[in-house]
């Protein structure tokens, strides 16, 4: 299994979990909150479960060009260009079990991730899974 399909996994997981609760304890039932507010929570929860998936295999990504390439913080840093302080990239040393969803924005992973891929193609090192 590929990491790609464990997010996906992982993320559908977490949605079938959120629908089963929703059903079985009522706390967004159409009788409570109205039909458009019932389809409205499923389809927001569909989206963040996606953008989790998303968000969490962009990152993978990234720390696994980072460690093929043999790159570190620092090396990652002066990748990106206009980094406020208050975001962050992703750290191939210490990388988190799930991406840090405020630190290290989609903007970041997205520039490193095609700046990356260009250089581990040219070094031959095969494509994240």
């Amino acid at each position: 299994m590929t990491s790609k399909q464990r997010w996906a996994g992982l993320s559908v997981l977490i949605y079938v979990a959120f629908v089963l609760i929703a059903i079985f304890t009522g706390f967004i039932a159409p009788s409570q909150v109205g039909l458009e507010w019932t389809i409205f929570w499923y389809f927001t929860v569909a989206g963040l479960c996606y953008y989790f998936y998303f968000k969490n295999v962009s990152y993978r990504e990234v720390i696994y060009y980072a460690k093929k390439l043999g790159y570190h913080k620092d090396d990652l840093v002066s990748m990106v260009s206009k980094l406020k302080e208050t975001q962050d990239v992703p750290d191939p040393d210490h990388p988190h079990i799930f991406s840090p969803f405020a630190k290290v924005p989609l903007t970041v992973v997205n520039q490193l991730t095609d700046q990356l891929e260009v250089i581990a193609k040219e070094q031959n090192i095969p494509p994240y899974r």
